[in-house]
Order: structure tokens, then C-alpha cells, then sequence
């Protein structure tokens, strides 16, 4: 799981000077009514299936998948799970346990193996316009609306490491589709993070002042983040365990939680007085 990239590098990537963009609509206010996602970029969308897709048709190139289908995947939530830096889509449904939520909550996962050529994986650095991996998001999104009618209103991102940075990336740059995100050992560095269209909430999770890879320290980065989606009225939870950097036990379980508790545009907050008891002790509202 550890991300091979030195913060010197990452730094050296960004170009702006850490300015926020404004909110699509002026008010940080999420639309109403919900728009529908964006056009299949390929045209006529190809049959999703439960397992491994290969070769999903987007914006001129092609990822590989993993999809796990619940009994009723009509109308169904979704969560995307994006892997770590030289992981696969299977092991993160598989260290995550993502079949068994899929059967028990009755959620849909898609989990796209990294297909970019980006030598992190993801292209959580690149700029947003004809970022490929945006343009994945967007067409699956598109697809699986098509195709099982998701609930629009309870679609959601998760990852580790790699890909909680990825998902990091997705809270800002496409803030209009997710109801809630949920990084793990993820957040930004400075000079790369940007006003989302509109507030999210967004679970942090990370491993202390341990959580560090090849120079980039992911206590610092999962911070930055936090305060500044928080400054952007984000509502935020920070869990920092003590495990370095590594996917702590019961992850699921909470994140599950804090997802089927935030559809589209809540309110209010269903936290706003504390956390439920389910939640580790080491998670808090800042």
C-alpha cells in the first residue's frame, strides 16, 4: 500500500498558488433538483456485469473492473472503491470485506483498476479538464445510472493511500455527483487543493503522525484537508488511529455508517450533537 513518491515531488507538480475556486451555483448550496450525470463519452454504453469487466470504453482509452452487484441493484446505492498504489481493484473489495456489504446493505461497488499510466495510479496531480480518471468517474456514473437507475442521491467514494488521494481528488473536483466521500490515508498538499461546487460530508480517516510513505506524511496532508474543507463549510469527522499506514479494523463498518447516514444534501446534520456510539473512540468531529 505504500505510495512511492516524495513530497518534493508532489510539490513540485502544482503550478497555483492554492487560490480557492468558487461554488458552481455562488452559495456553496447543493442543486435542486439533482441533475442527471453527464453523457457516456463512448456513446452507446456497454452491459455492466457482476465480477471483472475488462476494457471499459472511456474517453478514448480503457479500464479494467471489478463490480460486485447486491441482490436488487435497482435503484441501488453506489460506493467506488479505489485501490492503492500497485494494488488491484479485488484486493481492496477482498481487505475491505466491499462482496459481503454489497449482499448485506444491498450496494453496488465498482472498483476500477488503475489504467491511466499515471506513475501513482491515479491522476490525483493532473488538472481536472481531461483528467481520464474524471472522465471514468463520469462514465460509469452515466452507465450505471443507465443501466440500474442508482440512487443518485447516495453515491459515494472510498480508497487508501493511492487511491484515498484519488478520492480526495473526486471530494473536490466532483463534489456535484458524490453524497459523501470517505479517504483513507488520504488529503492534499499544499497548492493542490481547490473549493469543491458545493460542501460535502467527508470522512478522514488516517494513522497518526506514523501514517507516513516515502516522504509524504498523509497526518499532514489529512489535516490540510480537513481545514480546509471545513473553512468551505464542509462538514468533517477525523478518525486517526494509531495503526501507521494501514486500513484499521471495523473501517468498513463505520464508513458504511457514515455513508448510509448522508445521502444527497442532508439536513440537518444527523451528527451535529456527536457522533453515533458505534463509531471508534478515536474518531471525532474537529
Amino acid at each position: 500500500m505504500t505510495l512511492l513518491l516524495p513530497l518534493l515531488l508532489l510539490l513540485a507538480c502544482g503550478d497555483n498558488d492554492g487560490a480557492n475556486d468558487t461554488g458552481a451555483d455562488g452559495t456553496g448550496s447543493t442543486p435542486d433538483p439533482r441533475p442527471e450525470p453527464p453523457a457516456y463519452s463512448e456513446g452507446t454504453c456497454p452491459e455492466l456485469f457482476d465480477g471483472s469487466f475488462d476494457d471499459f470504453p472511456t474517453g478514448g482509452t480503457s479500464y479494467d473492473l471489478k463490480i460486485v452487484l447486491p441482490p436488487d441493484p435497482q435503484g441501488a446505492p453506489v460506493i467506488f472503491a479505489w485501490h492503492w498504489l500497485g494494488g488491484t481493484a479485488s484486493q481492496i473489495i477482498n481487505q475491505m470485506d466491499l462482496d459481503q456489504l454489497a449482499a448485506d446493505e444491498n450496494v453496488i461497488i465498482i472498483a476500477p483498476n488503475a489504467g491511466s499510466g499515471s506513475v501513482f495510479d491515479w491522476n490525483f496531480l493532473a488538472e481536472p479538464e481531461g483528467n481520464p480518471d474524471l472522465t471514468l468517474f463520469d462514465d460509469l456514473l452515466s452507465c450505471a445510472r443507465q443501466q440500474w437507475g442508482i440512487d443518485l442521491d447516495r453515491v459515494y467514494s472510498m480508497g487508501m493511500s493511492a487511491g484515498g488521494l484519488q478520492t480526495s481528488y473526486l471530494t473536490i473536483h466532483r463534489a456535484e455527483w458524490h453524497a459523501a466521500t470517505a479517504p483513507l490515508s488520504g488529503g492534499v498538499v499544499d497548492g493542490f487543493y481547490f473549493t469543491p461546487d458545493w460542501p460535502l460530508p467527508v470522512l478522514l480517516t488516517w494513522g497518526g503522525e506514523s501514517d507516513n510513505s516515502n516522504g509524504l506524511s498523509f497526518h499532514d496532508a489529512a489535516l490540510l484537508l480537513s481545514e480546509e474543507l471545513r473553512a468551505d463549510g464542509s462538514f468533517v469527522i477525523e478518525c486517526e488511529h494509531t495503526g501507521g499506514h494501514s486500513i484499521p479494523s471495523g473501517a468498513t463498518e463505520y464508513i458504511w455508517q457514515f455513508f448510509a447516514d448522508h445521502p444527497y444534501g442532508v439536513s440537518p446534520e444527523p451528527y451535529a450533537d456527536g457522533l453515533p456510539e458505534s463509531f471508534p473512540s478515536w474518531c471525532s468531529i474537529p
